[in-house]
């Protein structure tokens, strides 16, 4: 091969390998476009909303917060509060449902945990298939970004008055105890926290309270190393400076 054919080779093969990149490069960016930032360019978001109905001292979101990381969920993207099931309107959930937008997908452990009112599941389907979201309750997934199916809606429909069942015999069961025990001469309720049920309860605080009436750690550093919210670290101060 001479030296002019060569150098003509080459050109056309520079040539054509630049409009294979270009061409590639529109095709890859329009994948990305559509594929993961949804038909409107945005990006498209996995939240975690996770509920206990008491306190963090009697439950815990641990397993429905595994359940977001599972899933990919980040941190900031989870939603967590302590409020009962039953009530439509929650801060939490509130913000979630604000921020949410097409294509995104709310996690969530199980359907009661989202909430226990057949009339507000409606509400939160409706919400849903207006926003094109996907819910993904526990193993069950409801992609409201197309058309649900009668079969799924029906099933959504007696998850949701199970669960709402569910919560009116756990009232009805309280009721029942109350009411028995004041026939009994007794008052139901949580038993007065002391000292010691604070220790049993939570053995790390007896060995870093030393440490904070001493200086040698902070109140933050309290909470954080005996597992606590900010809020429970103040009860169980006051507790424990008046014990």
């Amino acid at each position: 091969m001479c030296q002019e054919t060569f150098v003509k080779w080459v050109q056309v093969f520079d040539a054509n390998l630049v409009r294979f990149l270009a061409d590639f490069s529109v095709k890859m960016f329009h994948l990305f476009q559509v594929g993961f930032l949804g038909q409107r360019g945005m990006v498209i978001m996995d939240y975690l909303y996770a509920r206990c109905s008491t306190n963090e001292e009697r439950q815990n979101l641990l397993r429905q917060i595994k359940f977001g990381e599972a899933h990919g969920v980040r941190p900031e993207n989870m939603f967590k509060e302590y409020i009962s099931g039953s009530k439509d309107s929650r801060p939490e959930l509130n913000k979630l449902l604000n921020i949410i937008k097409e294509g995104d997908t709310i996690y969530c452990s199980s359907i009661d945990r989202l909430t226990r009112s057949l009339k507000h599941f409606i509400t939160l389907i409706d919400l849903a298939k207006e926003k094109k979201i996907k819910l993904v309750l526990g193993d069950f997934e409801v992609d409201c970004r197309g058309e649900l199916s009668a079969l799924m809606q029906g099933q959504l429909l007696m998850l949701s008055m199970v669960s709402e069942i569910m919560r009116l015999m756990i009232v009805e069961s309280v009721k029942d105890g109350l009411r028995a025990a004041r026939s009994e001469g007794r008052v139901g309720g949580q038993p007065k926290l002391t000292r010691q049920r604070i220790y049993n309860k939570n053995p790390d605080v007896a060995k870093y309270y030393i440490d904070y009436i001493e200086n040698r750690i902070n109140f933050t550093e309290f909470c954080r190393l005996c597992v606590i919210s900010r809020n429970t670290g103040y009860r169980y101060l006051k507790v424990l400076r008046e014990s």
